[in-house]
Formats: structure tokens, C-alpha cells, sequence
């Protein structure tokens, strides 16, 4: 029984180290591809929540992001949490403008007014 013990916590220990690299190689991959999406003009998060457009790119360890209208601030590439996807928000083409929308005070069929008297 004991000389089995010491190599099954080995192959655990193997088994427990190449999970972890491998998830460590995925988010390291995933960082990668995140980053390079950071292109100019492209829109994102700082890890401390500020939302900006990314006026510059060096290629290096800093960016440059405009957080207003003519505020340019730099930043470390490692800052960028999330690139935010831009979405287009068109009209829809079943959408009624609000002036031919129908009113709700607008009697109809079911709905007595003052001249009928339905008991119900």
C-alpha cells in the first residue's frame, strides 16, 4: 500500500501542473488576441473602469487614450480590460414613429364612452 502512495501524489501533482499551464497558455492567448484589437480608434475598458478611444499606438508597453474630447491621457497596455464592440443602432424598419403611435385615451369597440351605457 505504501509504494503506491508516493506515485499516485506524483502523477496527481503531473496532472494538476499540466491543467494549470495549459489554462495559464489559453488566458495568455486570449490576453494577446484582446490586445490586439486595441487599434487606434478602437473603443475600450481600463481595468479601473474608464471607458475611452484609443487615440495612439506605439506598439509598445503604452498606449494613448482619448477619455474626452481633447483629453489624452497614456496608458499601460496591461490597463486594457476589455475591447468594447461597436454596436450600431438602426432604426427598425416595424418601428411606429411616436406620432402615429396609438393613443391609449382613444376609445374603441369595447370601451363604453359617454353616450353608451354597457353593463357588464
Amino acid at each position: 500500500m505504501d509504494s503506491l502512495f508516493l506515485p499516485l501524489m506524483l502523477a496527481l501533482l503531473v496532472v494538476f501542473l499540466f491543467i494549470s499551464f495549459r489554462n495559464q497558455k489559453k488566458r495568455t492567448k486570449a490576453m494577446e488576441e484582446l490586445k490586439a484589437q486595441a487599434v487606434p480608434g478602437a473603443r475600450i475598458q481600463l481595468s479601473s473602469g474608464l471607458f475611452g478611444t484609443v487615440h495612439s499606438d506605439d506598439g509598445g508597453e503604452s498606449i494613448e487614450v482619448e477619455i474626452a474630447p481633447g483629453v489624452i491621457t497614456t496608458w499601460n497596455r496591461l490597463a486594457i480590460r476589455d475591447v468594447i464592440a461597436e454596436q450600431s443602432v438602426a432604426p427598425a424598419e416595424d418601428a411606429v414613429p411616436e406620432d402615429d403611435a396609438p393613443n391609449d385615451d382613444t376609445p374603441n369597440e369595447d370601451t363604453p364612452t359617454d353616450g353608451d351605457s354597457k353593463e357588464r
